[in-house]
């Protein structure tokens, strides 16, 4: 079965591996001696961290957990210091969960040198009142998967859903700032727009939308349109990459609109009282913003590193669409952001009444 990954859950309201020791399961961050790192399941090479345990002598131990909520529940239930990571994956969505309920630190990001070569974009999605909260290691976006032996109309952006051609053939993500947010793109409008009591056009492009969906679902939207009971589905391209390069009949689209991006992120969990491993921590950080190990998140796993030499990774690579969309289509691109209190409810009653309907 495909797996996926709910990337947006919490802005609608694992299996381990040891290195550098051969800790069992159980074992797991039991030796404070190591430098403790929960990550995102096929994330991080593991030749990353034998290179980091061989450059900086120290051992070091990884627990993965399947997806970014996996994590987040992993950080917010566990409260015994002895079992909190020294590093810890998050994905973008939680970051500013994560502050408000005081489970991480900010970082002194003068000790991580290789900061200063990340672009704009990710030092800003980070940093919250001049305090750098996080390191965007790898990302990835939203993007349009399609059956190209059922359909013979291009499929170009996100005005194409509203096609008649595909009246309840379409698998879209459970997930309002996403629905939504393709829908305002489409009118010409951001992912991220507040007031949307005031733009007229948005609930009747939206009640049409609706009428073209088979199901929505962020976590089995792979399998309808494997089987070809969808013909087109939206979703994140961590998942949609390795389907789409196993099965021919699979195209895919970046819209040309722009599209949302996602990111994860490494932080310094709170409860950690353990001076030696945040120094290790640093340079943990440090390590997968180099470009030689970026190109290897970038070139081993299903997303792209925040830092690639460019020149030096395999055209196989670079041309993926998926990992480097178009430059003027990444530039219509944009970071799904929190909104405020008001401008989240009006999203969640149209998206209830958008379901309901």
């Amino acid at each position: 079965m495909t797996r996926v990954m709910r990337r947006r859950d919490v802005l609608i309201g694992g299996a381990a591996i040891t290195l550098g020791g051969g800790l069992s399961g159980c074992d797991l961050f039991a030796d404070p001696k190591r430098l403790r790192i929960l990550g995102l399941a096929g994330a991080i090479p593991s030749r990353i961290v034998k290179a980091f345990e061989t450059q900086f002598n120290k051992p070091t131990e990884l627990k993965t957990e399947p997806t970014p909520d996996a994590i987040w529940k992993f950080l917010k239930d566990t409260v015994e210091p002895v079992k909190v990571p020294d590093v810890a994956s998050l994905g973008d969505a939680w970051l500013d969960l994560a502050i408000a309920q005081h489970l991480i630190s900010p970082l002194t990001i003068t000790s991580i040198p290789q900061w200063q070569n990340l672009s704009p974009l990710w030092k800003q999605a980070v940093t919250r009142n001049g305090k750098v909260w996080g390191i965007p290691y790898r990302w990835g976006l939203t993007a349009i998967a399609y059956r190209s032996d059922k359909l013979d109309i291009p499929i170009n952006g996100w005005a194409d859903l509203w096609r008649t051609e595909l009246k309840g053939k379409i698998t879209l993500p459970n997930d309002p700032r996403e629905v939504i947010g393709l829908t305002l793109k489409k009118l010409g409008y951001s992912y991220n727009t507040a007031n949307i009591k005031a733009i007229a056009p948005l609930t009747p492009a939206l009640q049409a939308l609706n009428q073209q969906v088979l199901t929505y679902t962020s976590d089995s939207y792979l399998q309808p349109l494997l089987i070809g009971d969808s013909w087109l589905a939206v979703g994140w391209s961590q998942d949609i990459v390795n389907t789409a390069e196993q099965n021919s009949d699979i195209k895919v689209v970046i819209p040309a609109e722009g599209t949302a991006l996602w990111s994860d992120l490494w932080v310094f969990p709170q409860r950690v009282n353990r001076p030696e491993n945040q120094i290790f921590g640093q340079d943990w950080l440090d390590l997968c913003l180099t470009p030689a190990i970026a190109n290897q998140i970038t070139a081993l796993t299903d997303a792209t590193a925040t830092n690639p030499d460019l020149g030096k990774l395999p055209k196989s690579v670079t041309s993926n669409i998926l990992k480097f969309p178009p430059d003027q289509i990444l530039a219509k691109s944009e970071l799904i952001l929190p909104l405020s209190e008001t401008s989240n409810q009006e999203y969640k009653q149209l998206w209830e009444n958008l379901r309901q309907a």
